[in-house]
């Protein structure tokens, strides 16, 4: 009688094959994961955009991107929560007294809001600790002009600023009319992505810095926050195009290598904060994503567009002013 079955080599070849049929799909997979991925992200995007101009239809301007010094604090996204299906959130939002906001088993600011995610991008769904409570954090980030951050550097050239009596560079400054826009709604950025890690950034909290910053820092997490505590970190939210798309912090601190045994430690050497400063303010408003070759944005006439990371650093700039009177390329 004849024993029915594969040889070794038959086998054999059946394995090889099914690893190669495997190895091609994968990469197939993976791409058709990060375009539906791509396309939810431009979706969020498309429907921040929408609630700006419905808020834009009700009082006549864009919000602030925070405010500062007024009786009832407020920012960016916390305005917008009534028009992208967030008003039970906003209902609960206590603008007299911020702070009850940020403490308790139900903490407001630590919720998690679904559209203010990109799937490309996984954000921690526990909020993420600040020294004034658990928040939770945001991929993106409104258009804050040609300089968003710290607040005494802003321009307030974009669609987003300071808003209130304190408000910088100027006191009392109003949220943007449309009408404003000179530079044209569909040439002029209204929202876009950024990346919400960097290591490199982060590792300088450990090092001693002086003289000491002035507003303090944080992590890099603890700017991208949806819901940013009072106080001068609150416009950190905003981007500008200072920074290359997808750029981190160019240069990263290492500790001083340990002394020969039996030497005491030596304090490591200060980090002068002059030289940092202007690579870390210009990282923190930085455009990027985990999409390959570029970041979603949307556009202030509320249509969504892909750019990419080598569009040149003017047409950012271009992009970012709402009345600069530049001409913006129609192939960025």
């Amino acid at each position: 009688m004849r024993r029915r079955g594969f040889t070794l080599i038959e086998l054999l070849v059946v394995i090889a094959i099914i690893t190669i049929l495997v190895g091609l799909l994968l990469p197939a997979v993976q791409r058709a994961r990060e375009a539906a991925s791509r396309i939810k992200c431009a979706n969020n995007l498309k429907q921040l955009a929408l609630a700006a101009h419905n808020y834009h239809d009700v009082y006549d301007r864009l919000p602030g991107g925070a405010d500062a010094g007024s009786p009832r604090y407020t920012t960016l996204f916390v305005e917008l929560l009534p028009y992208c299906e967030q008003d039970p959130l906003y209902r609960q939002w206590d603008f007299a007294n911020p702070s009850t906001n940020y403490i308790g088993a139900n903490c407001r600011a630590a919720t998690l809001v679904p559209i203010l995610t990109c799937p490309s991008q996984p954000i921690d769904p526990n909020p993420y600790q600040t020294i004034n409570g658990p928040v939770a954090l945001t991929a993106y980030g409104g258009n804050g002009g040609s300089v968003a951050f710290p607040p005494a550097l802003a321009t307030a050239d974009g669609m987003f600023h300071l808003t209130g009596p304190q408000s910088k560079p100027q006191p009392n400054q109003r949220g943007v009319n449309f009408l404003a826009v000179t530079d044209g709604l569909s040439g002029t950025l209204l929202f876009g992505e950024r990346l919400v890690t960097d290591g490199n950034l982060d590792s300088f909290l450990l090092a001693p810095i002086t003289p000491a910053p002035d507003p303090p820092i944080f992590g890099m997490r603890g700017y991208c926050l949806w819901a940013p505590y009072p106080g001068p970190n609150a416009s950190a939210g905003l981007l500008s195009p200072q920074a290359l798309i997808n750029s981190r912090l160019p240069t990263s601190w290492s500790p001083p290598p340990p002394p020969p045994p039996g030497f005491p430690p030596l304090p490591p050497p200060p980090v002068p904060w002059g030289p940092l400063s202007s690579l870390w303010w210009a990282r923190l408003g930085a455009y990027g994503s985990m999409h390959p070759g570029g970041v979603n944005v949307a556009l202030a006439d509320g249509s969504v567009r892909f750019i990419r990371a080598s569009i040149p650093q003017p047409v950012m700039y271009a992009l970012s002013t709402r009345a600069g009177g530049e001409v913006v390329p129609g192939d960025y």
